[in-house]
């Protein structure tokens, strides 16, 4: 059994970090009503459209692509309830 890559935890912490801040950047600005929903939507389908301009055709990446796009479409879903 290999062992972990500690360089591999240290990028993927950071990228839910930014993840996270940047969700929560969002979720503050529309609720305080800097952001129109019409805007953080906008902001959502612009980073669908990035994603999926820069994904490349490496079959070991495409499992990630496809579950970052997943959770942004979840963002541009209309609330239930």
């Amino acid at each position: 059994m290999s062992e972990r890559d500690p360089r591999i935890d240290a990028v993927a912490a950071s990228d839910l970090v930014s993840a996270s801040v940047l969700a929560s950047l969002i979720g503050t600005l529309a609720g305080k009503g800097v952001l129109t929903d019409d805007e953080t939507r906008e902001i959502y389908e612009h980073a669908l459209l990035l994603l999926e301009s820069r994904q490349g055709i490496d079959p070991e990446t495409a499992p990630i692509y496809e579950a970052a796009r997943e959770i942004i479409e979840a963002q541009l879903r209309p609330d239930e309830g």
